[in-house]
């Protein structure tokens, strides 16, 4: 009978790849019976030809001896789950999941406390993205003992991929415990620690984060991701010098590479350098003139830099391939305020807030255009809609009270002057003054 240790060996071999959710399950162990014993034509014997024909890579072959297996053996039968299991295996290197899929069901069906199928199953679950049922097959799993193989290794890799079912489903805690449980049974590796860094950045612990990125360094100064990981973290920490410094090695290595480019970008806008960063940010985009995101970051650098003419055919790109994208509307609303085009600004905060209308930063927005553009009830709603969520500040309590003005609401406009002569304390001086006069032809 072909050995469980060559068939675990070729499994890697055997599988369709699926990235880090790669089904990585051994089969059963062989019975405990003489395959000789029961004749040649006996349910082992074909269970063992097949397992050795699955050896060789002839699935064609296996498969036809396993179902002669199964036609042979009582159905509920432990040797009946290994057969389908096997089966289930042969099929998924033929790049059959849906067979696949049937009989791993079916093997731990018949055997429901077997470690293999159920490991398999959230395997092949979780390449395809299905993440409960995933989640489902592989908490089962790792509670379970392998009948064959490392039994730690087994295990610790049902562990592994459930961590990452589990951040799929945005269950960080959870993600932390499975990786924790793999953590405990096998060595820590590189995979291991990235995704801890990223854990940690998901919850916000960019300090807890870059430690981790750190370890990947220490071992590997050639990482890319772990490099990246770090600047990130330093970024969130604000420590835009440090980020810088840790993105240059990298970049050395990878003067084109657009992730660690855009990164180099925030951090040297977040020190204030902003001519190197527009002209770093220039220089990807010329070489990646077709991703959204680098022309996004370009777009909204020239706004924020007073450029908003270079800015705004940047935006219009944008809009023509994704003209539903709120934040993208949103960002260019605020670019034609900048370019004093407030009618434009209006009709374009509202398609925004007609998709989306939690975004606090367009009713802020939208109710200043409306201002500008005279269109005073509209800037009313805006700043009333905006107060539900956040609270006045001196700036909207002068957008406030100047507006009630132009309404001829007098009384209201007097209380909300008042109110902003007391927040502002001395920050506006011209609206201050203006305030104060105003104030002074109104309480005639």
């Amino acid at each position: 009978m072909q050995t469980f240790v060559l068939r675990y060996a070729m499994a890697a071999a055997l599988l369709p790849a699926a990235g880090w959710m790669q089904a990585q399950t051994t089969p059963l162990p062989p019975g405990t019976s003489d395959p000789a014993a029961k004749g040649p034509a006996s349910a082992a014997t074909y269970l063992s030809e097949a397992e050795n024909a699955i050896g060789r890579q002839q699935y064609e072959q296996a498969v036809s001896l396993l179902n002669r297996a199964a036609a042979s053996e009582p159905a509920d039968s432990p040797e009946s789950a290994r057969i389908y299991f096997d089966r289930g295996y042969v099929e998924q290197a033929q790049h059959q999941p849906g067979a696949a899929e049937a009989d791993f069901r079916k093997a731990e069906s018949i055997d429901p406390k077997q470690f293999e199928s159920h490991a398999a199953l959230g395997h092949l679950l979780a390449s395809q993205q299905k993440w409960a049922e995933a989640r489902h097959e592989l908490e089962t799993a790792v509670t379970l003992q392998p009948a064959s193989g490392d039994p730690r290794q087994e295990v610790a890799s049902a562990a592994r991929t459930l961590a990452r079912v589990d951040a799929e489903m945005h269950d960080d805690a959870a993600a932390s415990d499975a990786l924790l449980v793999a953590l405990k049974l096998t060595p820590e590796q590189t995979d291991d620690t990235l995704f801890a860094a990223q854990l940690a950045e998901n919850v916000g612990d960019y300090s807890g984060a870059g430690k981790e990125y750190q370890k990947v360094l220490a071992q590997d100064a050639t990482s890319i991701a772990a490099s990246e990981g770090l600047a990130r973290a330093l970024i969130h920490g604000g420590k835009f010098a440090d980020a810088e410094a840790a993105l240059h090695p990298a970049l050395l290595r990878e003067p084109n590479d657009p992730t660690l480019l855009a990164l180099s970008v925030t951090a040297l806008a977040g020190q204030g350098d902003t001519q190197a960063a527009v002209s770093q940010l220039e220089a990807l985009h010329q070489q990646n003139p077709d991703q959204p995101a680098v022309t996004r970051m370009l777009a909204d650098l020239y706004s924020s830099a007073g450029e908003a003419d270079k800015a705004a055919p940047l935006y219009q790109q944008l809009l023509a391939n994704d003209r539903r994208n709120p934040g993208l509307l949103t960002a260019t609303a605020e670019n034609m305020m900048h370019q004093k085009q407030w009618a434009q600004a209006v009709e374009t905060f509202q398609k925004s807030l007609q998709i989306q209308p939690t975004q606090e930063d367009a009713w802020s927005g939208l109710a200043f255009a409306a201002w500008r553009d005279g269109q005073y009830p509209l800037a009313l709603t805006a700043l009333d809609r905006r107060a539900q969520t956040l609270s006045d500040s001196a700036a909207t309590l002068f957008l406030r009270a100047t507006t009630l003005d132009h309404l001829h609401r007098t009384k209201q406009a007097i209380l909300y002057y008042r109110k902003f002569l007391a927040a502002a304390h001395d920050q506006y001086p011209d609206e201050e003054q203006e305030t104060r006069q105003r104030l002074k032809a109104l309480e005639k």
